[in-house]
């Protein structure tokens, strides 16, 4: 069994041979064609591979957040120092139309309609 091994594996080697040797340093303008193997880098002839780029990621900022306005709540006042107007009598007229009062002021609970109209 070892022996058709050894033998088929020495002709498969003097095949493979056998065209360097048929050359013996002279070359022809006949084309032939090898088979065999190649370890090493690679020889790559012509421009360079075209590589194309994935389309760019776009992040879109997240939408506003819209909070509703909390509801206004009335709060119903009392008569204070703010609900009456000032009265001057020399010179005559209202605060702020008058700016000061040597007699001074004279608090007066407020019309509806404003007096001289």
């Amino acid at each position: 069994m070892k022996r058709p091994l050894i033998f088929f594996a020495a002709l498969l080697v003097l095949l493979l041979a056998l065209p360097w040797v048929g050359h013996a340093g002279h070359r022809h303008s006949r084309t032939s064609v090898h088979l065999g193997f190649w370890f090493g880098p690679a020889a790559v002839w012509g421009p360079p591979p075209v590589w194309v780029a994935p389309p760019p990621v776009v992040y879109y900022p997240a939408p506003p957040r819209v909070c509703p306005a909390p509801p206004a709540v009335w709060v119903e006042r009392g008569r204070g120092e703010e609900d009456y107007w000032y009265y001057c009598e020399n010179p005559r007229g209202y605060y702020p139309y008058v700016r000061s009062c040597p007699g001074g002021w004279m608090r007066v609970v407020p019309d509806t309609v404003p007096p001289g109209r």
